[in-house]
Order: structure tokens, then C-alpha cells, then sequence
């Protein structure tokens, strides 16, 4: 692991003081990073349906949800380093936890490979402090790596990304939002949608409760539309180009991105 040094931490740090406005307000993906890790209390005191979070840092990391939409929380992944980095003391175990979404799907992951290319962050999920995406991130990733990876596994839109370098501390409200929104499949959605929600296995996606869909390319080229059968709708992906697209319901109230990979 390389070393930050300290201006460039400094740097992040005084960055990371005021919150900016939220990268969307229909968005259902919230996003945390940092290096040192710390005790991370996430208050959900927003109704925001099917929320998905992810976290990313290299030090020892636990994680509790509160508030009163704790449970609008449907999946929790971590990828970082999962180890007896504990910087800030937090103790009693080296193994990142997660509490406190009674209905989310947690997962942990050790470093998992990085999806997005950025030559300024690195190769592997393993930390991120800064939303800088032109300057060396000093062995940690690049913010567009972050959104990349996290919104490829979740699917739906980014709300916000919360990142600084220093330990987690007091608690972070859902309401106060984030600091960055470097969001390399940012494509248009309509301001007005809401997520639309979409389960992928392998290369199918399959969507419930739908009359229909449409999906476009980042270009805005419809590459498939398809009439439900039951409320469902299933599609397979397999050949296509890699790069960003838009699932939209037919009546257009609906919406959620996701990526093909090469």
C-alpha cells in the first residue's frame, strides 16, 4: 500500500466539510468511503424505498444502521480491506461488521477487483478520501471507480457519495447527503423517475411488476424493448457492447442503470 501524503490528506479533509447538494434526488444508492475506517453509524431519517449502500476502506470498519427507515435498507456490500487495520480503535474483533438493516442483503468482500479503468486510482476496491479523479488517489481508488463498482452491483441511481480520509465518527444522516457525485454511468434519467427495481443473474436481468420495458444505450439508442408476460420481464444481455444503459418501465415512471462489462 502506497503512502498518502499528508497535504494530500490534509487536502481531503478540509474538502469534505460541507456537503453539496445530492447528485439526485430519485436516487437509491448511497456510497461511503475512506481510508482509516472507524465506527460508521449510518441514520436512515429519509423514506427512501429499496436503498442500497456501499462502503469502501482500507482500516477496520463497523457499521450500524439507525433511524426510523433502517429497514427500507435491501442490501449492504463492503469491499476493502478486511483485516486488524483498526487505526481508530474501535477493538473487539478485525472483521468488518454490519447491524442494524434488519431486511438487507450484507455482503463483505476483500479487495475485489476495481471495474472501472482509471489510472490515477487503483486496481482493486481498497480505499478512497477524495472525490478527485485527475491526480494520483495514492494507492487508493479514484471516486469514479467507486460509483463504477458499486452502482454495476446494485443497479438503481446514485443519491450520493460521502467520502473523507480521517476515522468515522459521531453519525452520518441520510438527510445531509454527500460531497461527491463522480458517476462515470451517469446517463440521462428523467428527474422525475423513480428507481426501478432489477435483479441480475449472471448475464439475465429479470424485472416484476412491469408492463414493460425499454432500455437505451448511453447514446439514447433504444437497443431493446420488450412487453411483460405476467408483470415480468427477463432479458439477456450476452453480446452486447460493453458500456452504460437505462432500463425505463413503459409508462416511463421507472428507471435504473447498470453496466456491461467486457
Amino acid at each position: 500500500m502506497r503512502t498518502i501524503s499528508l497535504s494530500t490528506a490534509l487536502f481531503a479533509l478540509v474538502a469534505n466539510v460541507s456537503a453539496q447538494p445530492l447528485c439526485s434526488t430519485q436516487g437509491n444508492v448511497i456510497l461511503y468511503s475512506n481510508y482509516d475506517g472507524g465506527p460508521l453509524v449510518i441514520n436512515v431519517d429519509e423514506n427512501i424505498p429499496d436503498l442500497r449502500v456501499g462502503i469502501v476502506s482500507y482500516e477496520f470498519v463497523k457499521i450500524v444502521f439507525t433511524g426510523p427507515f433502517a429497514g427500507n435498507v435491501t442490501q449492504v456490500i463492503y469491499a476493502g480491506y478486511n483485516g486488524s487495520n483498526d487505526h481508530c480503535g474501535i477493538g473487539s474483533g478485525t472483521s468488518v461488521t454490519i447491524n442494524g438493516a434488519p431486511n438487507a442483503v450484507t455482503d463483505v468482500r476483500f479487495a475485489p477487483p476495481s471495474t472501472f479503468a482509471n489510472s490515477n486510482g487503483y486496481g482493486s476496491m481498497i480505499c478512497a478520501y477524495s472525490c478527485d479523479i485527475n491526480s494520483s488517489q495514492g494507492g487508493c481508488n479514484t471516486a469514479d471507480q467507486v460509483a463504477h463498482y458499486f452502482l454495476t452491483e446494485f443497479g438503481g441511481i446514485l443519491r450520493y457519495h460521502l467520502t473523507q480520509y480521517g476515522c468515522w465518527t459521531g453519525t452520518q444522516a441520510v438527510s445531509a447527503g454527500g460531497n461527491c457525485c463522480e458517476d462515470p454511468l451517469a446517463t440521462s434519467v428523467p428527474d422525475h423517475t423513480e428507481p426501478l427495481r432489477m435483479q441480475r443473474k449472471g448475464d439475465r436481468y429479470e424485472l416484476r411488476d412491469v408492463a414493460g420495458v425499454r432500455v437505451v444505450d448511453a447514446s439514447g439508442r433504444v437497443v431493446l424493448e420488450r412487453t411483460a408476460s405476467g408483470g415480468r420481464v427477463v432479458f439477456d444481455v450476452t453480446g452486447w457492447s460493453p458500456g452504460s444503459y437505462i432500463v425505463m418501465e413503459a409508462a416511463g415512471e421507472r428507471a435504473v442503470r447498470f453496466a456491461v462489462m467486457p
